[in-house]
């Protein structure tokens, strides 16, 4: 079911149903498959409420660790992932929802690096997003991240819409890419240990939405897994374009506990602003191309 006319419309008033799971990772029950089910069960409750959109945290698989026993952790979330979460997560969706599982650490057996990949649930199929900028910390981490290459951008519901995982997205550069390829949902998952974090990602996500013309969606980790402590506010961020209300919309700051939060997204009216009203152009940044040089005095 590849073709935008056998996709479901948005609901009523064109607009999106979109969740977000604030997910604790030190969220620990006694088995791996209860783990597992508290993912998926998440996913199940999402189906049945009508979610259009689902977001989970940053490196929330990395709750898998504590199962991992004398593996390399990081080899062992991905080969989990993989066997037990994904397609368990799949079943769960069904055919219709997006979904962004958040981020894990992708290793396969022996090599050096990972990635801090983003598993994409569209259209029954899942696509993988890799971060593109990995932070200072996780370049020297052990192992390193990885940086992607490759800044994936898909098709839903009549626009496009693609990933930045945390860091990445409070890179202009990603919004200026981005930008030339109309991408009017942008979803952040993310994983901040302090209140800076937190302030640089939602100031992040608010000049994005204005940047792009998009709606821009934010997921925290929180909790604490040993001595690596989350904090965070999901949020949605909107264009500040005539017609929408372009209010930031955040939960409060949470530091642990597994939370949801559901926004609604105007996506037609979202998806209206390519279009300048006839006769009277409206200031859009989005829209606007103009080439420049820099010269240093």
């Amino acid at each position: 079911m590849r073709d935008e006319e056998k996709q479901p419309a948005p609901a009523a008033g064109g607009t999106l149903k979109a969740r977000v799971v604030s997910w604790d990772v030190g969220f620990h029950p006694a088995t791996e498959a209860e783990w597992t089910d508290r993912v998926t069960s998440e996913v199940r409750d999402a189906r049945a409420a009508n979610v259009d959109v689902l977001l989970f945290s940053e490196l929330f698989a990395a709750g898998l660790a504590p199962y991992a026993g004398a593996e390399r952790y990081y080899e062992f979330v991905t080969r989990r992932m993989h066997a037990a979460v994904l397609p368990a997560v799949k079943s769960a969706a069904g055919p219709t929802m997006l979904v962004c599982l958040g981020s894990y650490a992708h290793q396969e057996a022996g090599w050096p690096h990972a990635f801090n990949r983003s598993p994409v649930l569209l259209d029954g199929v899942w696509y993988f997003a890799d971060k593109v900028h990995p932070t200072q910390v996780e370049l020297v981490d052990d192992p390193p991240i990885k940086a992607g290459n490759v800044l994936p951008v898909f098709k839903f519901r009549g626009g496009s819409v693609a990933v930045a995982v945390c860091f990445t997205l409070e890179m202009p550069e990603m919004a200026a890419a981005l930008k030339k390829e109309g991408v009017q949902l942008l979803l952040g998952p993310t994983a901040t240990s302090d209140e800076d974090g937190v302030a640089r990602i939602l100031r992040s996500a608010s000049a994005r939405a204005v940047e792009l013309g998009a709606a821009v969606l934010v997921a925290p980790l929180v909790g604490q897994l040993d001595d690596w402590k989350n904090v965070g506010s999901a949020g949605l961020f909107l264009p500040a374009q005539k017609g929408i209300d372009h209010r930031p919309q955040e939960s409060v700051r949470r530091s642990e506990g597994i939370a949801r939060d559901d926004f609604v997204i105007p996506w037609q009216a979202i998806l209206a602003l390519r279009n300048q009203p006839a006769g009277k152009p409206e200031t859009r940044p989005f829209l606007a191309d103009h080439p420049f040089s820099v010269e240093r005095r």
